[in-house]
């Protein structure tokens, strides 16, 4: 009888154990043969690895096919969020290493937190001696790892910054956009200039890099290679002579040049100031000295000859005179006497001098003012209006850059609209002048001349003249229209022309006067209500079948003639290949 009750617990221990058997093999089975792929791709996913190689950015080349701005390589650091284990001990010591706040690491990081498979960049263009600290602590940092990327390097540092823009990391706001679809978190884009505006062009397409690596992550073997696609180059209108000198004449003085083709509207020189080395962006920048450029009181990062406005001063008066001209309330027989004061009603409006009586050509080439109140108020502030934005001026030019302003032209039916009340006598005299709401930007002025040399064709300004493509090989030309024209009548374009080259003869532009160029000008200095006049220049040349056409701009230069006009000389002498001479006195704008 007692061996009876040891059998059944033998029978039961013996289909326990069948049953266990059972359900192992069962899931062996399952593992293996149904799940089998699944398991395998983990197992693959595990020991491999695809790294993405980034493509070189396209060249920029000035109109002479020199490099503006090309690529280095350079060492990024990087962490495999699936592979980041004991967070809490790995990032605190790789935020040291790296000299990168903790907290921005972990923001980073949680921006990615749906792309785990994804390097998350932490510190581009890393020192070799954080690459070695990074290297030597492999082991206790796991899941990080160092990458090679080319980075932008603009081979002149600040040189044409504004035109040429900078690459700063995709965000947020940009990657929800239409426009950036196909662009991943981390991916460096223009941010400005015709890096930005041209980006999808520059950027290539990426390779792949297939890797074998052991349970530490560290790579074995390379098991297969996708070679990425550089991006298409590109031919830029600069000159970069031209740029050169227009910098070195612009000094650290606050303001921007702007320098044309008026036959074509290509940009052979822009250059603003302050400005910023866009070097200090190409491999990610910090918050804190994003902060310091960004609050900059100089506005460094402000376009000053495409993005900023000001009162235009003298060189409106290009505008005053062909308006008259046109109709018909001034010729080039008109005379005014000028005895420095110009009443209107109970106001008075003073000159610098008296000039005595000046003919059309002289009122322009001396800048009377009391000449163009006269024209003004004969003409009146809606004739000047139309005439200003028939050349251009209020508008943007749509060069192609991501911003520009438009400025503004007032006229009788903005101010009702906007200041409440009519257009008064005194707003004509203050318009005629470029004074009272007038405001341009630098690049307006510019276009604005051209139209006057070219005989009436309103250019549209450009950067880049040829897209090449991979191979080198010229894939687009750029041909840009022009953005309208002035019909002047021969006769007005005559005597407009004329009196701008009288402007360099004998009048308020002598100091820009170079032997054997012969320059047709305006000066030009704006009363503003935040210091000092600004100081403005535009000019073309040669006065028959004009090459370049120019505009200059000093922030509170105070007097045209004397601080904006040296700096265009040099630039028509790098434009014209002409051997600088000592400068000649100007006289007043």
């Amino acid at each position: 009888m007692s061996s009876e009750p040891a059998t059944r617990r033998l029978a039961a221990f013996a289909v326990v154990v069948v049953l266990l058997f059972t359900l192992l093999l069962g899931r062996l089975w399952q593992m293996q043969v149904l799940q089998g792929s699944y398991y395998l791709q983990l197992s693959e996913e595990n020991r491999l690895r695809d790294l993405r190689l980034p493509a070189p950015r396209g060249i920029l080349y000035d109109r002479k096919g020199r490099p503006l701005a090309s690529n280095r390589a350079a060492f990024t650091v990087s962490v495999l969020p699936m592979e980041l284990r004991d967070a809490e001990r790995v990032l605190p010591r790789l935020a040291a290493i790296l000299d990168v706040p903790l907290a921005e690491i972990q923001q980073r990081l949680e921006r990615a937190r749906g792309r785990p498979f994804e390097p998350v960049r932490l510190r581009r263009d890393a020192p070799k001696r954080v690459v070695a600290t990074v290297e030597e602590n492999r082991l206790d940092l796991p899941g990080v790892i160092i990458e090679v990327e080319p980075v932008r390097h603009n081979l002149y540092g600040s040189l044409a910054a504004h035109g040429l823009g900078y690459l700063g990391e995709i965000n947020p706001s940009e990657l929800a956009s239409p426009k950036w679809s196909g662009y991943r978190m981390g991916d460096l884009i223009g941010k400005a200039g015709v890096e930005r505006i041209y980006d999808r062009d520059l950027r290539g397409h990426d390779g792949r890099l297939r890797v074998e690596v052991d349970a530490r992550g560290r790579p074995l073997r390379v098991l297969g290679r996708e070679p990425s696609h550089p991006g298409k180059s590109l031919v830029l209108t600069i000159d970069l002579d031209i740029q050169q000198a227009a910098e070195a004449a612009l000094g650290d003085k606050a303001g921007a040049v702007v320098v044309l083709d008026p036959r074509n509207g290509e940009v052979l020189a822009i250059a603003s100031h302050p400005t910023v080395d866009p070097n200090v962006f190409s491999a990610g920048i910090s918050a804190d000295a994003w902060g310091r450029i960004a609050g900059d009181r100089s506005l460094p990062l402000l376009n000053r000859a495409a993005d900023s406005t000001y009162e235009p001063g003298s060189v409106f008066k290009v505008v005053t005179a062909a308006a008259s001209l046109m109709r018909g309330t001034a010729t080039r027989a008109t005379r005014v006497n000028c005895n420095g004061i110009f009443r209107l009603g109970g106001w008075v409006f003073r000159d610098l001098k008296a000039h005595g009586t000046l003919d059309f050509i002289e009122g322009v080439a001396q800048s009377c003012n009391v000449f163009f109140w006269t024209l003004g108020m004969r003409t009146g502030g809606d004739a000047l209006a139309e005439m200003a934005r028939a050349l251009g001026l209020g508008q943007r030019t749509g060069i192609d850059l991501p911003s520009e302003s438009a400025g503004l032209i007032p006229d009788s039916a903005w101010k009702l609209r906007t200041q409440g009340e009519p257009w008064y006598p005194g707003d004509n005299a203050n318009m005629a002048i470029g004074q009272g709401w007038v405001n341009v930007t630098p690049l307006q002025i510019a276009r604005m001349i051209a139209a006057v040399g070219n005989g009436g064709t309103l250019v549209r300004p450009h950067l880049v003249r040829q897209v090449l493509d991979r191979d080198g090989g010229t894939a687009e030309r750029v041909t840009v229209p022009p953005a309208g024209r002035v019909d002047f009548r021969p006769d007005v374009l005559a005597t407009l022309q004329e009196a701008l080259a009288a402007v360099v003869q004998r009048g308020t532009g002598r100091a820009v006067a170079i032997e054997g160029l012969s320059i047709a000008a305006k000066t030009g200095s704006a009363e503003n209500p935040r210091g000092q006049p600004h100081a403005w220049f535009a000019a073309y040349a040669p006065t028959t079948e004009p090459r370049v056409a120019l505009a200059v701009l000093v922030e509170h230069g105070r007097r045209g003639g004397l601080v904006a006009a040296p700096i265009a000389k040099a630039v028509l002498q790098a434009a014209f290949g002409i051997t600088p001479t000592p400068e000649a006195h100007g006289g007043p704008p």
